[in-house]
């Protein structure tokens, strides 16, 4: 008796885009949230910039904004931060000071800084929608979904047109498991803002999991339209084809998405199924083995190359990929039963080798 293969299916990871200052933080509590903080400037090195001329305190103001927001452009955070910290010492009731700031801090990496500024920039405007909306992405990030819900849905109250605020809430809706919600979230921000890369290739995902690939492969056709180098979609729209059967274009859309990404690994693991589909084993075991190179701890890739080992006759190196998918996933129960069928075949082959009589009685 055999292994079974027992491929897994293809990979695919929804995405919470944000456009523009659209990152979040934390919730205002009953108390006031922290003001300016009084951290000492870090002695860094920033890209040059115009000189601001010290005109009045609003321009003055406008001026530090807009080099936070082109420090923060570039990735040079802590430039940024020196602006915005100059800019709320000369205004500190601007909600769009903290609110900037704390964009700079999230995208840094420094939630917990980044939601006392976001509780700041609501606290001075409840009304700020931008705020809202940003403080609704970290609490997906910190996966509190229902507040997140909650910060998305206010957003949308003060600015019903919010592209942005529509494609989040619809992140925060398919991750609770409505995908129903999430879906008519998608289509509200597509309605508003048809160029929302994030909301075309949300809505693809979903559709992606729900089994609708036609409708998957057409959604991942306009984000990649919008973004010709989108290698998530590549990747996503070849999952849909490989699952129509399409495995030469899929194989297509996966190499397009390991050229703009070399190291992704669930472009190489979805590459190698569509491969082995494809009845090209040799391939399929040289994409499972990049896509180990790049994700280490990556238990199905594990398991799917000792599948194709073990249909190759090489139950030695078969097991040993089994044992280290379910290291990694102790409770991986498809590695667990192809293990014991490996070694199931393995003793039958000892024993055949051992009693070759046998064997030819069998015959």
């Amino acid at each position: 008796m055999g292994v079974s293969s027992a491929i897994a299916s293809a990979l695919f990871a929804l995405i919470l885009f944000t456009a523009g200052q659209t990152h979040a933080s934390g919730q205002s509590e009953n108390r006031a949230p922290s003001g300016v903080m009084a951290s000492a400037p870090n002695a860094i090195i920033c890209s040059r910039q115009v000189e601001i001329v010290e005109a009045t305190p609003d321009a003055m103001v406008a001026s530090l904004n807009d080099r936070g927001l082109t420090y923060t452009a570039r990735g040079e955070y802590d430039c940024a931060i020196q602006q915005f910290d100059r800019a709320i010492e000369l205004k500190p009731e601007s909600s769009i000071l903290f609110n900037n700031r704390g964009v700079t801090y999230r995208k840094k990496g420094e939630l917990e800084r980044a939601m006392e500024d976001y509780d700041r920039a609501l606290y001075l405007e409840p009304e700020n929608a931008e705020a809202l909306n940003n403080r609704g992405s970290a609490y997906f990030v910190m996966k509190q979904f229902d507040r997140a819900i909650e910060d998305f849905s206010q957003a949308l109250s003060l600015k019903p047109d919010y592209a942005e605020a529509f494609n989040n809430r619809g992140g925060a809706h398919a991750r609770k498991g409505d995908l129903v919600l999430a879906m008519q979230d998608y289509s509200q921000a597509i309605r508003f803002n048809p160029e929302c890369i994030a909301a075309h290739y949300n809505l693809g995902v979903a559709y992606l999991r729900m089994g609708n690939n036609d409708g998957a492969i057409a959604e991942f056709d306009q984000s990649i339209h919008l973004n010709p180098k989108f290698a998530e979609a590549y990747n996503n729209r070849g999952a849909a084809l490989n699952a129509e059967g399409k495995h030469t274009q899929a194989i297509d859309d996966f190499s397009k998405a390991i050229r703009l990404r070399p190291d992704y690994a669930e472009a190489h693991y979805n590459r190698a199924l569509a491969f082995y589909n494809s009845d090209q084993r040799d391939r399929a075991i040289q994409d499972f083995n990049d896509a180990i190179r790049a994700k280490p701890n990556y238990p199905e890739a594990f398991n799917n190359r000792g599948s194709v080992y073990a249909e190759l006759g090489q139950l030695d190196r078969a097991i040993q990929d089994f044992d280290e998918a379910l290291r990694l996933a102790p409770d991986y129960s498809n590695a667990e039963r192809n293990r014991t069928r490996a070694y199931s075949q393995k003793a039958e082959r000892e024993r055949i080798a051992q009693n070759p009589n046998a064997a030819a009685g069998q015959e």
